[in-house]
């Protein structure tokens, strides 16, 4: 049996989130932000939907969805201890 993999900051455990939900919810987000082009009143929710999207694509495509549930983040942003 396979040990789950461990974060490289803390050693605490890393969940696995579904990468497609991540990418099909970012993609989303992302396309989102094409919305001000149907009305101006729109601009602060595209533009905070569409940062979002493009966060959850890298967290899929980066971390492959991985999450650490010690220092509540993925693990690229954590430095190598």
């Amino acid at each position: 049996m396979d040990e789950a993999p461990r974060c490289p900051s803390c050693g605490g455990p890393l969940i696995q989130k579904n990468r497609g939900v991540l990418l099909g919810v970012g993609t989303a987000l992302v396309l989102f932000a094409m919305l001000p082009m149907v009305s101006p009143w729109l601009w602060f929710p595209a533009i905070v939907g569409g940062l979002t999207g493009a966060y959850l694509v890298v967290w899929a495509a980066r971390a492959d969805g991985r999450w650490c549930r010690q220092c509540k983040s993925p693990p690229w942003t954590q430095p190598k201890s």
